[in-house]
């Protein structure tokens, strides 16, 4: 476990890339979960993660994830395929989540299933798991509920893309349209430490709350892909105003980051009662 800490801060320190949101964005969404988490789940989850907050763990399933993959028997026979990570979800043509893995291929690009199998799992067997699988599995769930609410980690029937094509926005050239909703977009809306951020976002009533956290994962990831869709309708080239960008998609952002917040901590609450 020591050592697996150790290997995890050192790959913090080694790597700046995120995919899906950016490491702000990540650690405002698990410090949203964390001030709705139940008494008995903070319990749990102090017991089981040395006393880290969830926020710490925010962003490893991306900091450290070629070894993490090995470890959550992620292993593909092609090595090239050890850094592809189960960061995103497909869903057909009204927004309903793909459920399950295609032919067997464990690798299909289904964060949404992967949270559902993982919480399940956690639900029935977290008192008999080592400690590194726990500490592992709590971390990608706290990652997967980020993930799935990024407006560019969903493939739609007419767009596998998630964005990865070049585009200009503002003056600046990007070459992949996805960055924007791996950093660019929150940043700018957001420009504060990730405590400051929850502060300002997390001010729903519990009515409010109640509604976003209705159903199961899987309903949260097709509501999370009908309101993404306006996203998808940039394509390759487009030239973008960032002004209009920002205002027209500020909203969605913040209602993601607090969906995604309030969801994984229903969900942690869930597996911990």
């Amino acid at each position: 476990m020591r050592k697996f800490v150790l290997l995890c801060i050192v790959a913090v320190m080694m790597c700046g890339t995120s995919y899906g949101w950016d490491r702000r964005a990540h650690a405002t969404i698990a410090k949203i979960a964390e001030n709705h988490l139940t008494p008995m789940a903070k319990r749990w989850l102090d017991k089981y993660l040395d006393g880290k907050s969830i926020v710490y763990y925010a962003s490893y399933a991306d900091d450290f994830k070629p070894e993490l993959l090995m470890e959550l028997d992620f292993e593909p026979s092609n090595a090239k395929r050890k850094v592809t990570f189960p960061h995103t979800f497909e869903v057909d043509d009204d927004c309903t989540v793909f459920k399950g893995m295609r032919n067997g291929d464990k690798f299909v690009k289904n964060c949404v299933y992967l949270a559902d199998r993982y919480a399940a799992d956690l639900k029935a067997n977290h008192g008999n798991m080592s400690d590194s699988l726990r500490v592992l599995s709590i971390a990608m769930l706290v990652h997967w509920l980020g993930d799935m609410h990024s407006p560019a980690h969903i493939r739609y029937p007419d767009d596998q893309t998630i964005g990865r094509y070049p585009v200009v926005y503002g003056n600046k050239k990007l070459s992949k349209y996805h960055s924007l909703w791996d950093g660019v977009l929150f940043g700018s809306l957001f420009p504060w430490g990730f405590s400051d951020c929850a502060l300002l976002l997390d001010t729903h009533s519990p009515q409010e709350i109640a509604e976003m956290t209705k159903g199961n994962v899987y309903d949260w990831g097709k509501d999370s892909a009908m309101a993404s869709r306006p996203v998808h309708e940039y394509k390759e080239g487009a030239v973008i105003n960032s002004h209009e960008y920002r205002n027209r998609f500020a909203p969605l952002a913040e209602s993601q980051v607090c969906k995604a917040g309030y969801r994984l901590a229903k969900m942690l609450n869930e597996i911990f009662e």
